[in-house]
């Protein structure tokens, strides 16, 4: 899906406010973060704390984390990946602390 088509996409994206899942630093896998608040959590392969957020809050749009070469944005709402190109901009994002 084209960036632009996402109605659930914050206008501002927030960095992580930590550097592991807030519930559960432990988590073996991979991170996610809210680009609404920058809450932290582990990815659906752990405790899917990062899902478990965005139904709790209506924050629907998460990144991996940390930002590298394979990341991405999912909109859990439009079930989709937002375009691959537009996640490259998250290195940058990501290092701007909430």
């Amino acid at each position: 899906m084209k960036i632009a088509d996402c109605k659930h996409l914050p206008k501002k994206f927030v960095g992580p406010r930590d550097t592991k899942c807030e519930e559960n630093h432990f988590c073996p896998f991979g991170q996610r973060v809210c680009l609404t608040c920058g809450y932290v959590g582990c990815c659906d392969s752990c405790a899917q704390h990062e899902r478990i957020h965005a139904k709790e809050t209506g924050h629907e749009v998460m990144a991996s984390y940390p930002a590298d070469e394979h990341s991405f944005i999912w909109c859990y709402a439009d079930d989709d990946y937002l375009e691959p190109d537009e996640s490259k901009n998250l290195k940058n994002v990501q290092h701007e602390h909430y």
